[in-house]
């Protein structure tokens, strides 16, 4: 009788200056692109009113709001969507991450099973992670290091790449159950 294991952890992503510098970026370009239709909708409307065409002159001035409307709904939309959140989900050898957006909106970002990981060591581990410093980095965890902070190294969707990770102590546990020893690297 096999004894199968499932756990799930939920991380929530700090807010950090790549987030911030995103979120202006967002702003920006919302503004830029009201300040620009707006325009063209005011000259619009200005030449049906001189014309003494009221009514498309209203109608362009609407067409405008409606415009202004729409572009701040979907970058408030983006915006929320930086407050995120990762849930990983550890099922008999396999890992399952997911990225949930403003508590909505869910996207698996890896899957995969532990037996295939090159190396899993602690993030401040430099003798077992110093060769893979050229790899390709994806950071699925909270932003900051912390005493659970691990990176993983596989082959995911075809490319060789390194993810942080801050599983629980069972998760890592049960990880290590399923991870040769020579490849897991627990904080000492």
């Amino acid at each position: 009788m096999r004894n199968d294991v499932y756990m799930e952890q939920i991380v929530k992503k700090e807010f950090d200056q790549k987030d911030r510098s995103k979120r202006l970026y967002i702003i920006g370009i919302a503004i830029a692109v009201i300040l620009f239709l707006w325009q063209i909708c005011q000259d619009s409307a200005g030449a049906a009113f001189a014309e003494g065409n009221d009514k498309m002159g209203y109608a362009f001035t609407l067409l405008s709001l409606i415009i202004v409307g729409i572009i701040i709904f979907v970058a408030v939309i983006k915006i929320k969507e930086l407050n995120s959140e990762f849930e990983y989900a550890y099922t008999n050898g396999t890992l399952d991450i997911d990225v949930i957006m403003n508590r909505k909106k869910r996207k698996r970002v890896f899957e995969g099973n532990v037996s295939e990981f090159e190396v899993m060591a602690h993030i401040d581990d430099k003798e077992h992670l110093a060769i893979y410093d050229n790899i390709p980095t994806e950071n699925l965890g909270s932003g900051e290091v912390l005493g659970n902070t691990y990176v993983f190294v596989t082959t995911y969707k075809g490319k060789r790449k390194k993810f942080i990770i801050e599983p629980r102590e069972d998760i890592l546990m049960a990880m290590r159950k399923d991870l040769t020893p020579r490849r897991m690297f627990l904080k000492k």
